[in-house]
């Protein structure tokens, strides 16, 4: 009589195991749910508690870290609110392969998540402000181009940057194919983040007034810091000075057909978009979900009676903290807002009104 009790028990003892086996294995497989990537370039030290780069503010606030292999550096995530953060290496090539990377990462279901990048740049004085923060709506490759030593242009050029296809500098009609180096963003998505954020008031100190007030006659230049709209110009060099400066004004009308204003220049942003506009191809993300935040840590340009190397050697460190307080200040409203109305924005992409 107790050997089949025995055997009862052992066999419901079995399919217990087999199903929190089965019940383990069912969640292993199950992706990690993603609502906003935050996507920043670089970090200086550790992740927490000591000298802050880019990802810093962010991997204090999102207690999980995840191995990223793949990646420059592991990845930080908040199971409550369902954000990721990521840092994705400095330049063009490693933001390019870093975002594919995560994006093709099984671990994480990314389909209706948002990308958020939240990083430091230059400032143009013709249009703002160092510490100001720029929603761009376009972002312009700064590296596609045919390119001749300025020494050796002809006679009345300006630059001697090409666009592919043409003969001359800035030569119209348009190429018939702009894509590799035009990278329009979701301006509906761009201006509700904009609306959603441009009263805020960001910190002004003794030090960025300091800096600010040699830029005479650049009343943009001179205004304290604000949030703002304006175009991209983003590239794997990182330049100064008056004279490139007028060139990536021009290159930005140029390849935006007049509408767009050069406000901010970075290294990363073509490869972000690029990269996130394969993984659309794959069914992995949605790139009408990609919002561009950058954030003034020094001017693009030297201050009247200022040489430009000594600009591009003289960068102050009250700029770039200004610069990392303002991309976490304004960058968390919208994630706070996406991740915390999660019912409003998984399927409807928010929207507003353009300029």
């Amino acid at each position: 009589m107790r050997y089949p009790s025995r055997m009862k028990a052992l066999s419901v003892a079995c399919s217990m195991v087999m199903s929190i086996a089965a019940a383990s294995a069912a969640q292993e497989e199950t992706p990690i749910e993603v609502r906003l990537v935050v996507v920043t370039a670089f970090e200086i030290g550790e992740d927490t508690g000591d000298k802050p780069g880019e990802f810093q503010a962010w991997a204090e606030e999102l207690p999980e870290t995840l191995p990223f292999p793949a990646g420059f550096r592991h990845l930080r995530y908040d199971p409550k609110r369902k954000v990721l953060a990521i840092s994705t290496g400095t330049g063009t090539n490693r933001a390019a392969t870093s975002t594919l990377a995560l994006g093709l990462d099984s671990r994480f279901d990314l389909s209706h998540a948002y990308w958020l990048v939240a990083a430091i740049a230059g400032v143009n004085p013709d249009e703002g402000s160092i510490g100001s923060a720029a929603w761009i709506g376009d972002v312009v490759d700064s590296d596609r181009a045919r390119i001749i030593d300025p020494r050796e242009i002809p006679a009345g050029w300006q630059t001697g940057y090409i666009p592919g296809g043409r003969s001359a500098p800035y030569q119209l009609p348009l190429p018939t194919d702009t894509s590799t180096v035009l990278f329009p963003l979701n301006k509906g998505l761009r201006d509700w983040a904009f609306a959603l954020t441009r009263n805020i008031a960001l910190p002004d100190t003794d030090a960025l007034r300091h800096i600010r007030a040699p830029y005479v006659g650049y009343p943009n230049a001179q205004k304290p810091p604000s949030v703002l709209t304006g175009e991209e110009v983003s590239g794997q060099g990182y330049w100064q000075g008056r004279l490139l400066n007028d060139h990536y004004e021009r290159w930005t009308d140029y390849w935006t057909s007049g509408k767009g204003r050069f406000v901010m220049t970075a290294m990363e942003d073509s490869g972000v978009i690029n990269a996130i506009q394969r993984l659309e191809q794959v069914g992995r993300a949605d790139p009408h979900r990609v919002l561009v935040l950058r954030t003034g840590s020094d001017y693009s340009m030297q201050y009247p009676g200022e040489d430009a190397v000594t600009s591009l050697l003289s960068a102050d460190p009250a700029g770039l903290q200004a610069a990392l307080d303002a991309a976490h200040i304004v960058g968390s409203r919208v994630v706070n807002e996406i991740a915390g109305h999660w019912d409003l924005y998984r399927d409807a992409i928010p929207a507003g009104v353009q300029d």
